[in-house]
Protein backbone atom coordinates (compact mmCIF):
# COMPACT_ATOMS: atom_id res chain seq x y z
CA UNK A 1 0.00 0.00 0.00
CA UNK A 2 2.75 2.47 0.90
CA UNK A 3 4.59 1.68 -2.35
CA UNK A 4 1.52 2.67 -4.35
CA UNK A 5 1.15 5.91 -2.38
CA UNK A 6 4.82 6.75 -2.91
CA UNK A 7 4.44 6.07 -6.63
CA UNK A 8 1.35 8.29 -6.82
CA UNK A 9 3.08 11.05 -4.82
CA UNK A 10 6.15 10.80 -7.06
CA UNK A 11 3.97 11.02 -10.16
CA UNK A 12 2.15 14.08 -8.84
CA UNK A 13 5.38 15.81 -7.85
CA UNK A 14 6.81 14.96 -11.27
CA UNK A 15 3.79 16.51 -12.99
CA UNK A 16 4.07 19.61 -10.80
CA UNK A 17 7.74 20.02 -11.77
CA UNK A 18 6.88 19.64 -15.46
CA UNK A 19 4.10 22.22 -15.14
CA UNK A 20 6.45 24.69 -13.45
CA UNK A 21 8.88 24.20 -16.33
CA UNK A 22 6.06 24.82 -18.78
CA UNK A 23 5.10 28.04 -16.97
CA UNK A 24 8.69 29.28 -17.12
CA UNK A 25 8.91 28.52 -20.83
CA UNK A 26 5.56 30.23 -21.43
CA UNK A 27 6.75 33.35 -19.60
CA UNK A 28 9.76 33.65 -21.89
CA UNK A 29 7.52 33.13 -24.93
CA UNK A 30 5.03 35.76 -23.72
CA UNK A 31 7.84 38.32 -23.41
CA UNK A 32 8.80 37.66 -27.04
CA UNK A 33 5.19 38.14 -28.14
CA UNK A 34 4.89 41.34 -26.07
CA UNK A 35 7.98 42.94 -27.62
CA UNK A 36 6.97 41.77 -31.10
CA UNK A 37 3.68 43.65 -30.67
CA UNK A 38 5.56 46.68 -29.34
CA UNK A 39 7.79 46.70 -32.43
CA UNK A 40 4.78 46.40 -34.72
CA UNK A 41 3.01 49.24 -32.94
CA UNK A 42 6.09 51.47 -33.20
CA UNK A 43 6.30 50.76 -36.94
CA UNK A 44 2.60 51.48 -37.43
CA UNK A 45 2.84 54.61 -35.34
CA UNK A 46 5.85 55.86 -37.29
CA UNK A 47 4.19 55.31 -40.66
CA UNK A 48 0.85 56.80 -39.55
CA UNK A 49 2.53 59.90 -38.12
CA UNK A 50 4.70 60.34 -41.20
CA UNK A 51 2.13 59.71 -43.91
CA UNK A 52 -1.25 60.64 -42.46
CA UNK A 53 -0.44 62.64 -39.33
CA UNK A 54 -3.11 60.59 -37.52
CA UNK A 55 -3.72 61.41 -33.84
CA UNK A 56 -2.13 58.90 -31.47
CA UNK A 57 -5.38 57.69 -29.82
CA UNK A 58 -6.73 56.81 -33.27
CA UNK A 59 -3.51 54.98 -34.13
CA UNK A 60 -3.84 52.98 -30.92
CA UNK A 61 -7.48 52.10 -31.65
CA UNK A 62 -6.68 51.00 -35.20
CA UNK A 63 -3.75 48.91 -34.01
CA UNK A 64 -5.72 47.17 -31.26
CA UNK A 65 -8.58 46.09 -33.55
CA UNK A 66 -8.60 42.31 -33.69
CA UNK A 67 -5.76 41.87 -31.21
CA UNK A 68 -6.03 40.73 -27.62
CA UNK A 69 -2.50 40.39 -26.25
CA UNK A 70 -1.02 41.89 -23.13
CA UNK A 71 0.60 44.72 -25.10
CA UNK A 72 -2.76 45.70 -26.54
CA UNK A 73 -4.30 45.76 -23.05
CA UNK A 74 -1.49 48.00 -21.80
CA UNK A 75 -1.90 50.20 -24.89
CA UNK A 76 -5.62 50.60 -24.23
CA UNK A 77 -5.01 51.45 -20.56
CA UNK A 78 -2.30 53.99 -21.38
CA UNK A 79 -4.37 55.59 -24.13
CA UNK A 80 -7.34 55.94 -21.79
CA UNK A 81 -5.17 57.46 -19.05
CA UNK A 82 -3.54 59.87 -21.52
CA UNK A 83 -6.93 60.98 -22.83
CA UNK A 84 -8.04 61.62 -19.24
CA UNK A 85 -4.93 63.78 -18.70
CA UNK A 86 -3.34 61.58 -16.04
CA UNK A 87 0.36 61.91 -15.32
CA UNK A 88 3.08 59.38 -16.12
CA UNK A 89 3.51 58.53 -12.44
CA UNK A 90 -0.19 57.76 -12.16
CA UNK A 91 0.02 55.55 -15.25
CA UNK A 92 3.03 53.68 -13.85
CA UNK A 93 1.05 52.85 -10.71
CA UNK A 94 -2.17 51.80 -12.46
CA UNK A 95 -1.07 50.05 -15.65
CA UNK A 96 -0.51 46.37 -15.01
CA UNK A 97 2.04 44.52 -17.16
CA UNK A 98 2.82 41.27 -15.39
CA UNK A 99 5.38 39.85 -17.80
CA UNK A 100 7.87 42.72 -17.60
CA UNK A 101 10.41 43.86 -15.07
CA UNK A 102 9.98 47.23 -13.37
CA UNK A 103 12.41 49.14 -15.61
CA UNK A 104 10.93 47.59 -18.76
CA UNK A 105 7.44 48.49 -17.59
CA UNK A 106 8.54 52.08 -16.99
CA UNK A 107 10.01 52.26 -20.50
CA UNK A 108 6.88 50.84 -22.15
CA UNK A 109 4.49 53.05 -20.17
CA UNK A 110 6.57 56.16 -20.85
CA UNK A 111 6.45 55.32 -24.57
CA UNK A 112 2.72 54.63 -24.62
CA UNK A 113 1.72 57.59 -22.42
CA UNK A 114 4.41 60.04 -23.47
CA UNK A 115 3.40 60.39 -27.09
CA UNK A 116 1.61 63.31 -28.68
CA UNK A 117 2.96 66.04 -26.43
CA UNK A 118 5.61 67.45 -28.76
CA UNK A 119 6.17 68.60 -32.34
CA UNK A 120 5.93 66.09 -35.17
CA UNK A 121 9.69 65.84 -35.79
CA UNK A 122 10.36 65.30 -32.10
CA UNK A 123 7.57 62.73 -32.01
CA UNK A 124 9.03 60.85 -34.98
CA UNK A 125 12.48 60.72 -33.40
CA UNK A 126 10.87 59.57 -30.11
CA UNK A 127 9.11 56.73 -31.94
CA UNK A 128 12.23 55.80 -33.94
CA UNK A 129 14.31 55.60 -30.76
CA UNK A 130 11.79 53.37 -29.02
CA UNK A 131 11.36 51.22 -32.14
CA UNK A 132 15.09 50.49 -32.09
CA UNK A 133 15.02 49.76 -28.35
CA UNK A 134 12.04 47.42 -28.72
CA UNK A 135 13.64 45.57 -31.63
CA UNK A 136 16.78 45.01 -29.56
CA UNK A 137 14.68 43.78 -26.62
CA UNK A 138 12.70 41.52 -28.97
CA UNK A 139 15.89 39.93 -30.30
CA UNK A 140 17.25 39.44 -26.79
CA UNK A 141 13.96 37.94 -25.59
CA UNK A 142 13.91 35.57 -28.57
CA UNK A 143 17.41 34.40 -27.75
CA UNK A 144 16.53 33.99 -24.08
CA UNK A 145 13.36 32.12 -24.97
CA UNK A 146 15.23 29.64 -27.14
CA UNK A 147 18.15 29.28 -24.79
CA UNK A 148 16.83 29.70 -21.26
CA UNK A 149 13.16 28.83 -21.69
CA UNK A 150 13.96 25.47 -23.21
CA UNK A 151 16.72 24.84 -20.70
CA UNK A 152 14.52 25.52 -17.67
CA UNK A 153 11.75 23.36 -19.10
CA UNK A 154 14.14 20.45 -19.65
CA UNK A 155 15.65 20.89 -16.18
CA UNK A 156 12.23 20.82 -14.56
CA UNK A 157 11.25 17.69 -16.51
CA UNK A 158 14.54 16.09 -15.48
CA UNK A 159 13.90 17.06 -11.87
CA UNK A 160 10.43 15.52 -12.11
CA UNK A 161 11.86 12.28 -13.46
CA UNK A 162 14.46 12.25 -10.69
CA UNK A 163 11.78 12.74 -8.05
CA UNK A 164 9.73 9.94 -9.60
CA UNK A 165 12.73 7.60 -9.57
CA UNK A 166 13.62 8.48 -5.98
CA UNK A 167 10.11 7.91 -4.68
CA UNK A 168 9.33 4.85 -6.84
Amino acid sequence: MSDILRLIAGGLLSLICCYIGLLIKRRYRDRVIFYKSACEYARVMSSELTLNKTPIPEIAKKFAIGRSGEFEKALAQCTALSCEGKSLEYALEHVNIAKLKADEKKEIVSFLCGGGKSALNDQLSFVAYHKDVFEQKHKKCEQDSKKLGGMYFKLCVLLGIAILLILA
